[in-house]
């Protein structure tokens, strides 16, 4: 059986209530498991095996950056603009149609589960993205919650397996999570021991074939609160700044950075601008940002060494320290020591 004959099984299996994930939703005993000695003796797979095993390539999602099955954090301060970038990615994905300079590869079912959001504002964010699509479907805290008496808990088991056979029965592709800290109750982000409530449902998703992207937030230091721990099994991180020279205008104004991908480049840096326009719609508007003022809006962040900023960009120190002499002759930095300093 090839892998991928083998995931179908497992997906089917999933459907009829059969796996460990629907143990009992249909009325039927599960079948005996296997015992582990059985199981590794099944599982195990020959260099030789594995060099003539038909694995079908993780297909492409979102730019170069976003594969079928990946886990992504999207993260920022409050009020950045985290909602309206995860959003505009859920429509992108459920409509087929490109995010700014990222090409979307595929046309899949999203769901977005909504932990925070007031249902109004969902709405007319929602509206204001593009034309209603039936492949983009939320589930949104209150709306549950008043329908059903349900909340919605990513640290409770049963929810888990829920969310999991819904996304398989319903053939969703990509699970936005918007966002960790409103829904994962009970969960000490700053505790990895607890991360492990969530970890293994996450691996379960991926063996589905399922993209998971969190919503969380960022911490007073700029990078993502709590454990580090999250950030082991994700493919990619997406870090939201302020722009350099921010503007008091309505809408949202950010510049996109990546701190974690395995993609073969590092993707591109941009900064973007969503404003709103008289018809209710939001006009997106983007263009690429120099090293310089990425070099700037990291140590802005609070990185102030040159060897941590070349690490973070991804350059030499060399190149770095390039940057910073411009930055002196252009007088909005100076050096104290080992250290960068913002010139106020």
């Amino acid at each position: 059986m090839s892998v991928q004959t083998s995931h179908k099984a497992r997906a089917e299996a999933s459907k009829k209530g059969r796996s460990e994930d629907s143990t009992g939703t249909n009325g039927q005993q599960p079948p005996q498991e296997l015992s582990w000695q059985d199981a590794m003796q099944q599982g195990q797979c020959s260099s030789h095996e594995l060099s003539t095993l038909d694995i079908p390539k993780r297909s492409l999602l979102i730019d170069e950056w976003c594969k079928v099955g990946d886990l992504g954090f999207i993260f920022a301060s409050r009020g950045l603009g985290k909602t309206w970038k995860a959003m505009h990615l859920a429509h992108g994905l459920a409509t087929g149609k490109d995010v700014g300079p990222w090409k979307i590869h595929a046309q899949v079912k999203v769901l977005y589960l909504d932990g925070e959001m007031p249902p109004a504002d969902v709405k007319q964010r929602d509206r204001a993205l593009g034309n209603p699509t039936s492949n983009l479907v939320y589930i949104n805290h209150e709306i549950l919650f008043e329908r059903t008496g349900k909340i919605m808990n990513l640290a409770n088991l049963e929810f888990q397996n829920a969310t999991l056979l819904f996304c398989i029965q319903n053939d969703f592709k990509v699970l936005f999570l918007d966002n960790l800290s409103c829904l994962a109750s009970g969960v000490d982000e700053n505790t990895a021991i607890d991360w492990e409530k969530i970890l293994p449902w996450l691996l379960r998703l991926r063996r589905a074939h399922i993209t998971v992207i969190f919503i969380h937030h960022a911490g007073r230091n700029n990078q993502m609160r709590g454990s580090s721990k999250r950030e082991d099994p994700a493919f990619w991180v997406l870090r939201l700044d302020p722009p350099n020279d921010p503007e008091d205008k309505p809408g949202a104004h950010f510049i996109s950075h990546f701190t974690k991908w395995r993609s073969a480049q590092k993707p591109i840096t941009y900064l973007w601008d969503y404003s709103p326009t008289p018809n209710g719609q939001i006009s997106v508007q983007f263009k690429e940002v120099s090293q310089l003022s990425i070099f700037r809006a990291l140590v802005e962040a609070g990185l102030d060494s040159c060897s941590t900023i070349a690490e973070e960009m991804n350059l030499s120190p060399g190149y770095v320290s390039k940057l910073a002499q411009i930055a002196i002759k252009e007088g909005w930095l100076k050096k104290e020591g080992r250290s960068y300093v913002i010139v106020r």
